[in-house]
Parts: structure tokens; C-alpha cells; sequence
């Protein structure tokens, strides 16, 4: 059974349809609200092999047809949100003295140490799940989804070979455990998550303009020798010509000229990559973690600073600079912590200690 047959015998259930599958076509009786929508009868036989099609008379449905492309639409409009919670893993964490020594070696900081303030506390962390359903148009039309997994506190992206180990656990409806949690700060998360998916969908696009490039450059090449070869045609009809004719001619040639610029600029516009996204998905998970307060010590001054270790990703989650929130390498300096963006090297010229 394909996806497109089964997702719309199952779309039609959640509608009040009553369905009885076979092994090659299924029995669908469509309530009344549906019919006109759908336009299909009120009693039909469906099937996704277009052998069993041709020899019973059964709705032939793939991927295009209305009555699916309408109930796609549907879901597509509800959208999909929610929370949920994943369980406590089982295997031990790791241990303060582990964590520490897998924080200094993670995070570089210059002119600092990093030192334990207090022991890591278990948190849920709230780790945002969003997909998105992205249009490019490059000559042709190109559909593909998106997904992102992002820090629901800052919007950074998680490592996506990391997250495969969190999008294989079954989530829960309810907290599986009194632990505290982490509140997201959606205001700036989903600003950055929305751009890091227009990056995606922009380099991705740039990705496919590469793969047609060759045929828009055999397009214009084209385009280029046929009007190449009628100004030349032009310009031997002017040659021995009368006065007359001379100047219909080299009107002719302008028009020529004008043309073959006007289809070259048609050209580029076709193979231009552009691309639409439009959100489906946004999951607030909330996932085992260890809160892990830090000092950044220099000398006899301290920064605070924390760190965020995934039980289930087993690392620890992207930490921007407590300063300006840049992602950049962070760096101890006279009066404050901050990164080698905001503080620059003229406020940290000091031995590290």
C-alpha cells in the first residue's frame, strides 16, 4: 500500500467514512459533506494499482488526483502543534566530573577556565521540532519537506546527525518525571529557526540551479546563434542594397538585436531559482537534559555562565554568547563574558590564565 493511498484512507475515517480494505482496493462509503467537495459518489471502490483499476473500474489513486489533492490541502491548512514530553532514558548519566571535563573540552574560552559551580540538576530542555513544506520553482515546479530541530530557548540548530537519536523515541502525553523545565523563548527562537529554514530552502535552490545550469546555457547558446545568424542574413541583404531599403533594414537589425536580449533576459528568469515555504509542523518537545551551572573564572573574577547536556543526543545543546547571542568563540574579558565578536581583541590583551 502506498503512503498517498493510505493517508487518504485514513483522512477519510477521521472524516465520518465508513472504509473496508481489501488486499488490493478498499470500499468507501463518503459522507454527504464530502461528496461535492470530493465530487466523487456517495459508494466507491478504490485502489492504488492501475492493473486492478483497469480490470475492476475501481477510482485509480495517485499522487495528483483531486479527491486526494483535496483532502492533502486539508490537513495541510489545520497545520500540526503540540507538546509532548519524551521519557527519562534509562542508561546512567554521566557523572559531574565527566560532564566538567566534557564541558572545558567543548567550549573554548579564552583568557578563562571553566570551573563547576554546583552539581548538574536533571531539567526537561524544550527543543522545538518544525517541518515546512518548500515549493522551488526552477524551470520546474519542485516540492520537498523541511525538517528542523532547534534549541527552543535561542532558535540554534541542533546537530541533525545527533538529533536521529531523539526522533526515534516514542514521546509521552504527561511529565514522566517531576523535573523542572527550561522555558522556551519562542519570541526568539522562532524568529531565527524561521530563518535558518529560508537558508535551507535558498541553498537548496541554489543546488538545484546548479544541476540545470547546462541547459539553460544550451538554451542560450541557442537563442544566441539564431539571432546571431538572422543579423548576419541582415547585414549581407544590406550590403549593394538601395538607400531605401537600407534603412527598413537596419531596423530590422535593432528589432533583431532587442529580441535576442529580451529572450536571453526570459532565459535567466526561468532558471532563476525561487522557492515558497509554508509552515506544517511545530512540536514544543520537551526532552531530558542535565542543567550544568558554570563559573568562567579569570584570574580572581568570575562570569557565570550554564550548559545544557541532552540525555538523548548525548551533547550538549548550541550555546550562543551570553552577550550579543552570536555564534563565536567565547572569550573572558576585563568586566564581562562575552565572544570575540562583541568584545574584540583590543578589550581581552591580557596573559590567559
Amino acid at each position: 500500500m502506498n503512503a498517498a493511498y493510505s493517508f487518504f484512507l485514513h483522512w477519510l475515517e477521521t472524516r465520518g467514512a465508513a472504509v473496508e480494505q481489501g488486499p488490493d482496493t478498499a470500499l468507501v462509503l463518503v459522507p454527504q459533506d464530502l461528496l461535492d467537495a470530493l465530487r466523487v459518489p456517495e459508494s466507491l471502490t478504490v485502489t492504488s494499482d492501475p492493473e486492478v483499476a483497469a480490470e475492476d473500474g475501481a477510482l485509480l489513486l495517485t499522487p495528483g488526483h483531486p479527491a486526494l489533492e483535496h483532502g492533502v490541502g486539508e490537513v495541510l491548512e489545520q497545520g500540526d502543534a503540540g507538546i509532548v514530553w519524551l521519557p527519562w532514558p534509562r542508561p546512567l548519566p554521566p557523572t559531574p566530573e565527566t560532564l566538567l571535563s566534557r564541558a572545558r573540552e567543548a567550549i573554548a574560552v579564552d583568557h578563562g577556565r571553566i570551573d563547576a559551580q554546583r552539581p548538574p540538576q536533571p531539567v526537561f530542555a524544550p527543543l522545538l521540532s518544525i517541518g515546512a513544506l518548500c515549493t522551488h520553482v526552477v524551470d520546474d515546479r519542485f516540492q520537498e519537506r523541511i525538517n528542523l530541530w532547534v534549541d527552543g530557548r535561542n532558535g540554534r540548530e541542533l546537530d541533525p546527525a545527533r538529533v536521529r537519536a531523539v526522533q526515534t523515541v516514542a514521546p509521552l502525553r504527561g511529565q514522566p518525571a517531576r523535573h523542572p523545565i527550561l522555558f522556551p523563548d519562542l519570541d526568539v527562537a522562532l524568529p531565527a529557526a524561521d530563518a535558518l529554514l529560508e537558508a535551507k530552502a535558498t541553498e537548496r535552490g541554489r543546488s538545484l540551479s546548479g544541476q540545470v545550469a547546462p541547459i539553460a546555457k544550451a538554451e542560450r547558446a541557442r537563442a544566441s546563434a539564431y539571432y546571431e545568424e538572422l543579423l548576419t542574413s541582415i547585414a549581407r541583404r544590406r550590403q549593394g542594397a538601395p538607400p531605401e531599403r537600407q534603412a527598413l533594414l537596419e531596423r530590422q537589425a535593432e528589432v533583431a538585436r532587442a529580441e535576442l536580449q529580451r529572450r536571453l533576459r526570459e532565459i535567466e528568469e526561468k532558471y532563476r531559482p525561487s522557492h515558497s515555504l509554508r509552515r506544517l509542523r511545530l512540536h514544543l518537545v520537551l526532552a531530558p537534559a542535565l542543567y550544568l551551572p558554570l563559573w568562567v573564572r579569570r584570574g580572581d573574577r568570575r562570569y557565570p555562565f550554564a550548559l545544557c547536556w541532552s540525555l538523548y543526543t548525548s551533547a550538549f545543546l548550541p550555546v550562543p554568547c551570553p552577550r550579543c547571542a552570536a555564534d563565536a568563540p567565547l572569550v573572558a574579558g576585563r568586566s564581562e563574558l562575552g565572544c570575540q565578536e562583541c568584545l574584540g581583541p583590543t578589550r581581552t590583551a591580557a596573559p590567559t590564565v
